[in-house]
């Protein structure tokens, strides 16, 4: 029985909507369906009940000033990039573009880079993932930078050739001062957190795991 009477009521609702919009243009309106709740009917057609969450019903807009209207904006990250290899006498050179996209300046900002030896079936020592082992760490101040501002940093990597490194990784760089980080903040992974590393043809560029 009392699915026969929602069924009745959701029927008489559906005919009185049908029936608002065989009128001509109209202001927003309300009326009560047959099961005693408000209903609004909007002049472009759609309808939603007064006191529910638009998005709960099909054909409704979203309520104005909703917190669920808009997905949260992602963090703000600044673009590393690895722009160069070639090879030096001294061994292979690498060259880093950082763009600060931050709505902040950068002040000091030191990564470190890591090459990783491309892996010999004679060697023991691999990485568990496969790509080598690590050879040698440098670290590079890309600081200062303004907002929008890009710059351009590089490094060599003595004793290895660029043809025996398998990847080069991005670490550390613990101790920041940018936006509310300063050297003397304890957040572990923070200043890392806020540099997007974008993908490059040359080799394997990537955050230390």
């Amino acid at each position: 029985m009392k699915r026969t009477q929602r069924e009745r009521a959701g029927w008489a609702l559906v005919a009185a909507i049908g029936l608002a919009c065989t009128l001509p243009a109209w202001a927003d309106m309300e009326l009560t369906a047959p099961d005693g709740r408000r209903v609004l009917l909007k002049d472009d057609g759609s309808w939603r009940y007064v006191d529910a969450p638009a998005a709960a019903v099909p054909g409704s807009e979203a309520p104005e000033g909703s917190a669920t209207a808009a997905p949260a904006a992602p963090p703000a990250r600044a673009d590393l990039l690895l722009e160069r290899r070639e090879e030096v006498p001294a061994g292979c050179r690498f060259e880093f573009g950082l763009i600060n996209t931050l709505g902040y300046e950068i002040r000091m900002l030191v990564p470190e880079f890591t090459v990783y030896r491309r892996r010999d079936a004679k060697d023991a020592g691999q990485a568990e993932d496969g790509v080598g082992v690590a050879y040698a760490s440098r670290t590079i101040d890309f600081g200062p930078l303004r907002p929008g501002d890009r710059n351009r940093r590089g490094v060599v990597f003595g004793g290895i050739r660029c043809a025996e490194i398998a990847a080069l990784r991005v670490g550390a760089a613990d101790r920041c001062v940018m936006g509310d980080l300063t050297k003397f903040s304890d957040v572990k992974g923070e200043c890392l957190a806020r540099l997007q590393l974008q993908p490059s043809e040359l080799l394997p560029f990537e955050k230390e795991r």
